[in-house]
């Protein structure tokens, strides 16, 4: 009886517009990706040693992966990221948001987004503490603006 709400009618639209249609696909195969993500961990750490946490960030914030068939890779990055974030001492969170680019700026609201996306309740899980990330958002928010919100909001590559 309710079978037909289990039909894809996108299917039978010849002006529909899939994902791949959108953006370019991450050029990276899932290998590539997975290593570069890994490679990164043990530099960030590295740097996190040294208290660079802006240069750490930065890292972290350029070309991250992006796409369906990467989730590992994503998921090497955002905890690499988590760590860095909860590290990172609140009073250094606006000059670290200042050094960093238009483009990190913008893919770190996708990382705070995504983190509290998997934070849920407000609890520490899975590295996830919702109360540090919500700081870093408010300082970045005051450097970035309200543009950076809608551009990641906007933007169809998914970290």
């Amino acid at each position: 009886m309710d079978s037909f709400r289990k039909i894809d009618v996108d299917q039978f639209d010849e002006d529909a517009i899939s994902d791949s249609e959108l953006f370019e696909p991450d050029p990276r195969s899932p290998e590539e990706a997975l290593s570069e993500a890994r490679s990164k961990v043990a530099q960030v750490r590295t740097m996190i040693g040294r208290n660079d946490t802006q240069g750490a960030l930065a890292l972290v914030l350029t070309n991250p992966p992006y796409g369906p068939l990467l989730e590992e890779a994503k998921q090497i990055t955002l905890a690499t990221l988590l760590e860095i974030l909860n590290s990172t001492k609140s009073s250094e969170i606006s000059t670290t948001v200042k050094a960093l680019d238009i483009d990190q700026r913008d893919n770190l609201m996708k990382y705070l987004y995504k983190g509290l996306e998997l934070g849920g309740s407000g609890g520490e899980k899975d590295g996830v503490n919702c109360a540090v990330l919500l700081g870093w958002h408010e300082k970045l928010t005051e450097v970035a603006g309200t543009g950076c919100i809608v551009r990641v909001m906007s933007d169809r590559r998914v970290v």
